[in-house]
């Protein structure tokens, strides 16, 4: 029986799903204007929700799609990476929190997958309860801010966040998962796709 629930928010990759069933002639160009849109009015402006609240969902569209000042889109970029990186500020960690592997592996020794996201611009519950930082989330909003991106980068870097064949795929600071000597895990788990 099919799935009732929907992943239809603008602010997510549902939207190159959209705008390429418009293109193919699938659906008609209505079906742009059926994606949900909740907003949220944060002290950075307005900005769209998305499920998780995560770099991925508000940046990665973007790479490939145009996206044009003072809209509703394009402010809640700039939101978005203005409140990962105060949220991240307030507990001391780097920014750039998304999707990834975390720490947490399965029955044959391998990473877990799930989304991870800042409180207050994701609908999803729990937010607050992981704190896990992908380095290759920050380097998503490289165009709209060059220098923070480079600087967390290199802050990642001292973290252990490099690796020889790519950057690492996430940093865990979620209390529980440390390791016994108070650092922090890494994953080092290369993904094609991050790293493009």
């Amino acid at each position: 029986q099919p799935d009732p629930h929907h992943y239809d928010l603008l602010a997510s990759e549902a939207r190159l799903a959209s705008i390429i069933a418009i293109g193919l002639g699938q659906v008609p160009v209505k079906h742009w204007f059926h994606l949900r849109r909740p907003v949220a009015h944060l002290r950075g402006g307005t900005t769209l929700l998305s499920w998780s609240g995560t770099m991925f969902e508000y940046l990665m569209p973007p790479l490939f799609t145009r996206s044009f000042p003072g809209t509703l889109l394009g402010r809640s970029a700039d939101v978005v990476v203005e409140r990962q990186m105060k949220y991240a500020h307030r507990l001391k960690v780097p920014w750039g929190i998304s999707e990834s592997a975390f720490a947490l592996c399965d029955n044959q020794g391998h990473y877990q997958y799930r989304a991870f996201g800042v409180p207050g611009i994701g609908l999803k519950r729990g937010l607050p309860d992981d704190l896990v930082i992908a380095p290759y989330a920050s380097s998503l909003a490289v165009n709209e801010h060059p220098d923070a991106v480079a600087d967390n980068l290199e802050r990642l870097r001292k973290l252990g966040a490099g690796g020889q064949y790519c950057a690492v795929q996430a940093i865990y600071f979620t209390l529980g998962r440390r390791a016994e000597d108070g650092a922090v895990t890494v994953g080092y788990a290369c993904s094609g796709h991050r790293q493009g």
